[in-house]
């Protein structure tokens, strides 16, 4: 019985609930990140800022940066670009956030290309994965870290650290035999 004490008084303990309340929080934001997942091969609609990235850049940039959205009329107006990237890897900064891109598989006609944008103020970053030939995209997934997942994950985190919290006050109150007060009704003969 007495490996049961350590656990007991932790979860029973005053600070142990901000604590796995943050923890839960944290947890929390990165499971519905991965939740909200979207697989395009599978019939879902990729997340909105969904980041291509093409060749030749402009404003002495190696490469530039287009939303799926924008794609169509992008198409109709710039002449000479490529999806296939000459580099396996590059790097960009905009007014507003850092893009990072890598070749992830490559054949002679097409790649599968990953890019990352992060958002200056922090607040998002979303993951792009695509195919790419010399004038085509087909969208694979994407994946977005958005700090409004935060307050998604807040309800959850707090049942589950009030949960927690209960149950350590109460089975403390068992094994230890402590009153409304916290104080020992009687001696721990563990």
């Amino acid at each position: 019985m007495r490996w049961i004490r350590f656990p007991v008084v932790v979860l029973g303990a005053t600070w142990f609930f901000p604590i796995s309340f943050a923890a839960g929080v944290f947890l929390g934001t990165k499971i519905i990140s991965k939740l909200d997942e979207r697989e395009a091969l599978e019939g879902q609609k990729v997340h909105s800022p969904f980041t291509i990235v093409a060749e030749p850049g402009v404003n002495g940039k190696p490469f530039r940066r287009i939303r799926l959205s924008e794609l169509p009329r992008f198409e109709e107006r710039a002449g000479g670009i490529s999806y296939l990237m000459s580099n396996p890897s590059g790097r960009i900064s905009t007014e507003t956030s850092r893009i990072s891109y890598r070749v992830v598989e490559e054949s002679p006609s097409d790649q599968v290309i990953e890019v990352v944008e992060e958002y200056d103020d922090g607040d998002n970053t979303i993951l792009s994965r695509y195919r790419a030939t010399h004038s085509t995209v087909s969208p694979i997934s994407s994946r977005m870290f958005y700090f409004g997942y935060m307050f998604q994950a807040i309800p959850y985190a707090f049942g589950i650290a009030l949960f927690l919290y209960v149950m350590g006050r109460f089975i403390r109150s068992r094994v230890h035999g402590t009153n409304r007060d916290g104080e020992d009704a009687r001696p721990l003969s563990l």
